[in-house]
């Protein structure tokens, strides 16, 4: 009898390799879905983190203007028009490789410089895959400092004496998105 006990309980039943195969196929269908979507969240991350530079950029410029304007230097502020704007915050960003004579020989993904001879801010993108641009060459976004007056004479260009300054702004020089096979990430311009 003893025997018998002993018996009945190693007939326990395990796994058939059917339901191995199954168990498999449903763990690398939730992968290959996992996957797609992580991908979309670093893409997305990359942006919201250009953006995010953008915006303090600006309010950067903005809070120069008006010291500026306090301390009755407004001409002052048309000497910004093309410089480095980020020379203007208190911190750079950590993946900020400074200013370079020529940007071209610059290739590294994922990081900001600026261009000296171009006068623009530039960013090689990291996710190049999801990343769509006009330009030419290695995918990058390109922002430069931008003087905004009233075109008092209508000559298109500043005059100090003439043109009234109402500020500065960080603009795009290219058009630029990111996608995602399901949704687009980014509006056209940052």
């Amino acid at each position: 009898m003893l025997r018998k006990d002993i018996l009945i309980n190693h007939k326990q039943r395990g796994f058939t390799i059917l339901e191995l195969v199954v168990v498999i196929i449903v763990i690398s269908i939730l992968g290959l879905f996992a996957i797609d979507r992580i991908f979309a969240i670093r893409i997305a991350a990359e942006q919201a983190a250009v953006k995010q530079l953008v915006g303090t950029i600006k309010s950067a410029l903005g809070l120069e203007v008006a010291r500026l304007a306090l301390d009755g230097k407004m001409s002052a502020v048309a000497m910004l028009d093309k410089t480095n704007p980020l020379l203007l915050l208190s911190q750079s960003p950590n993946n900020y490789i400074g200013e370079k004579s020529n940007g071209k020989n610059i290739i590294k993904p994922g990081v900001w410089y600026f261009d000296k001879k171009q006068k623009t801010l530039v960013y090689n993108v990291l996710y190049a895959e999801n990343f769509k641009t006009t330009l030419k060459g290695l995918p990058r976004i390109r922002h430069r400092i931008k003087l905004v007056y009233n075109d008092r004479n209508k000559n298109r260009r500043f005059d100090l004496r003439t043109d009234g300054i109402a500020g500065l702004d960080l603009v795009p020089l290219d058009k630029f998105s990111w996608t995602t096979k399901t949704e687009e990430i980014s509006k056209k311009n940052i």
